[in-house]
């Protein structure tokens, strides 16, 4: 292995200064003379039509600057999932619709003086509502004679994905199952934020948020208002988490729309029950899936249906479901496929962008499904899987891209070494057989996800670097860090190839103002693309440097070897060169700035398997169920940061096993409402639930990766959350599929299998 200087060195995330001293200032921190404060008033029906608003009492309290209706705000619409201008989108929200479509749907704001003010005032204005037929389930939403919640309907289907000829399959076994994922919220620590201000004497609109692509809430802010794109500056403020509910433009049109309206600085910060009732919740999603498979295990064919619950406005859903037709061949090798999905619109919150955007959904689907399959014909799943996987640079029936560097089968055979699986298996039956009141049980799934944007759209990724007098470094990049390290992991990159150290490097967040066009974080991008962009750059500075180094030198490029910011001849070391001589001799005799910009396009998405293991426990008496220890397996390619990584693991099993066992947004039958606004009711895996838990890292590299790498952020969910479904099913023998799998859900299984 290639000894580096700083990649895959245990080296720290670049905000941990700042967040340990709390000098890290998030949005919601952020204060400035005579700043306004937003606080918003909420719908209390779940589908009707405002009469009236009388605001009068919010108005006369004294500190109040501005209150904001449907009454005296545009009409205009836009659509919070748009990234770019060219994107085709549903624009069905506006920032107060007239026509309220769920319990905790924003009806008013107020900017005031302070944050008590704006709440108080909230308080004193008064709604009057006329009722209309609302529908709760997607079961009643699809039927022809449901209310309408938009003019267009409430079913959205997706184009479907065929590739072979699934229903043409003859003389293979049939095998079906059913799925439900239910609403999760996405628990990250920091709440939805924007800060706006407008300078009248420029006409110029500037925000700070915690988003995942400043260009994306550029472009919906600007033409929302009306104002020039060269006009709107959007700066990416430090995030505390965010699991995709910072993908969308939530909070940035209503705080932009004040702000120029007030000419004032104004922050809008959400409490934790909108953060959960108003941003968004992942969706939940009923599925079918069948496949043809012969008797010895070979996969034939696959179908998957699946259905979307979008809630109030359709967002991003549509999509949502696509993609996941897009994703169900990134593991397997299935020579034929059909896909449907649709999104269905509820009188309930919003559903939309969730970590692995579907590949977390598909893998509950699939996994779950291909176990059922390995036990109807008596197969261990490992050995299932091992006859199907994706060898590596195989191509991928969907796209008939290729998977790249990905190595499914050796994540398999190290995890299942690592893991002791056979000997587990028999644990378990020794332990099943000595008692009665606890089952345990052992699962394991693998999964993929993406590296980059590509083949779905053009992958853009740019990066300017500009040395200083001094031989630092600049770097404009832009980059979205989730609070997981990604600004180091470019830094490292960087420094690799410039050998500047990194206390020397400087590389801020995106900022539309200072950096070139980037579609944002998402995809699981940046490493992989931005990435060979920062190297690609750097690349290309050095070359610049080198050139010019031997331009002062009076020698060819071909003799001149460099290290450590020196660049000198390998005839006779102690002719030499620094960085800031090389700076000064280009500046004050050359005539030219030290700089250079470059755009890289990915030309592939190279697969990222991972492979979990998981033991359990499950109490029959109480329903309850325990991961006593797990095991995930991860081929990365490269790891930039192998500490940061490690931390990526962890975080994915904690969500998977919430997502597996316990959380849940419950939605009442009746009204639409979230049942469940706080973390006193909302069940997650804590810290004391957390087993012992190894990770495997393979380091074989991508060779499409910057320096070998590809992602790592999203795919350490996916598999989590099958692996323990699947255990719980090896423990109690049953076959369940309704997460989460509470205790209320397995005593009513186990009943029914006494029964």
């Amino acid at each position: 292995m290639k000894d580096f200087h700083v990649i895959g060195k245990e080296l720290s995330n670049d905000q941990a200064y700042g967040k340990v001293t709390g000098r890290l200032h998030y949005c919601g921190d952020m204060q400035a003379p005579g700043m306004l404060y937003i606080k918003l008033k909420h719908s209390t029906i779940t589908h009707g039509m405002i009469r009236s608003i009388d605001t009068s009492k919010a108005e006369a309290l004294p500190g109040v600057r501005a209150v904001y209706t449907c009454e005296n705000t545009p009409d205009k619409r836009y659509d919070r999932g748009r990234v770019g201008p060219w994107e085709s989108v549903p624009n069905q929200e506006q920032l107060f619709s007239r026509q309220v479509r769920f319990v905790g749907e924003r009806v008013a704001a107020v900017a005031a003086e302070s944050e008590e003010i704006a709440e108080e005032a909230c308080r004193l204005i008064q709604v009057e509502y006329a009722p209309l037929p609302f529908v709760i389930s997607v079961d009643e939403a699809e039927q022809d004679s449901a209310p309408r919640i938009h003019p267009d309907g409430n079913v959205y289907p997706t184009d479907p994905v065929d590739r072979g000829d699934y229903a043409a399959i003859q003389g293979a076994l049939c095998h079906t199952s059913q799925s439900h994922i239910s609403r999760m919220t996405h628990l990250a620590m920091e709440t939805q934020s924007c800060r706006a201000g407008y300078n009248a004497s420029e006409g110029t609109l500037t925000i700070w948020t915690g988003c995942q692509s400043v260009f994306g809430v550029r472009s919906t802010v600007a033409e929302f208002l009306d104002v020039p794109y060269s006009k709107v500056r959007v700066i990416k403020a430090p995030m505390g988490g965010s699991f995709g509910v910072r993908q969308e433009t939530l909070l940035e049109p209503l705080t932009a729309y004040v702000a120029k309206d007030l000419q004032a600085e104004v922050r809008l910060v959400y409490t934790r029950e909108e953060q959960i009732v108003n941003t968004m919740m992942k969706h939940s999603v009923d599925a079918r899936v069948e496949s043809k498979v012969q008797p010895d295990g070979t996969i034939l064919g696959l179908s998957l249906s699946c259905r979307l619950d979008a809630g109030a406005y359709l967002t991003v859903s549509r999509d949502y479901a696509s993609t996941m037709g897009e994703k169900i061949n990134k593991v397997y090798r299935i020579p034929n496929l059909h896909f449907d999905g649709r999104a269905v619109c509820t009188n309930t919150p919003i559903n939309g962008s969730f970590r692995s955007w579907g590949s977390c959904e598909v893998a509950l689907c699939l996994e779950n499904h291909w176990n059922m399959v390995a036990r109807e014909l008596g197969m261990d799943p490992i050995e299932f899987r091992l006859k199907n996987v994706h060898e590596p640079f195989e191509d991928e029936l969907v796209h008939h891209v290729s998977v790249g560097n990905a190595h499914f089968r050796e994540c398999l055979l190290r995890g299942r070494e690592a893991f002791r699986w056979e000997e587990r298996k028999a644990e378990c039956a020794r332990q099943n057989c000595a008692q009665r009141r606890y089952r345990y049980g052992v699962g394991m799934a693998v999964a993929s996800h993406t590296s980059s944007f590509y083949p779905y759209r053009v992958d853009v990724a740019s990066t300017t670097a500009k040395l200083q007098e001094d031989g630092s470094l600049i770097l404009h990049v832009s980059v979205h860090d989730h609070g997981c390290g990604t600004i180091m992991a470019l830094k490292k990159i960087a420094s690799e190839v410039t050998q500047i150290p990194l206390d020397q490097i400087l590389l801020q967040e995106a900022d539309t103002r200072d950096c070139l066009y980037d579609h944002g974080c998402y995809a699981s991008r940046t490493v992989y693309s931005l990435g060979t962009s920062v190297k690609t750059c750097c690349e290309k500075l050095m070359g610049i440097l080198k050139s010019r180094a031997a331009a002062a030198l009076s020698c060819t490029e071909t003799i001149l070897h460099y290290e450590d910011g020196i660049f000198f001849q390998e005839t006779d070391k102690s002719v030499r060169i620094s960085l800031p001589q090389v700076y000064e001799h280009s500046i004050r005799v050359l005539g030219q700035d030290v700089f250079c910009s470059v755009t890289t396009n990915a030309q592939a998405s190279p697969g990222v398997p991972a492979a979990h293991f998981t033991y359990v426990q499950v109490d029959t008496y109480t329903g309850f169920t325990r991961v006593l220890d797990c095991l995930s397996v991860h081929d990365v390619g490269r790891a930039i940061n192998p500490d940061l990584c490690r931390g990526q693991v962890g975080s994915g099993i904690q969500q998977g096993m919430g997502m597996a066992l316990c959380e849940e947004i419950k939605i009442s039958p009746k009204t639409g409402e979230a049942l469940i606004t706080n973390f006193k009711n909302y069940e997650v895996a804590n810290a004391v639930d957390m087993p012992d838990y190894q990770v495997i890292f393979l380091e074989e590299d991508e060779p499409s990766g910057p320096f070998g790498a590809k992602s790592i952020g999203e795919v350490v969910l996916v598999p989590v959350a099958p692996a323990i479904v699947a255990a719980v099913n090896d423990a109690l023998g049953t076959q369940l599929h309704h997460l989460p799998l509470t205790p209320a859900v397995i005593l009513e299984a186990l009943e029914a299998q006494n029964a």
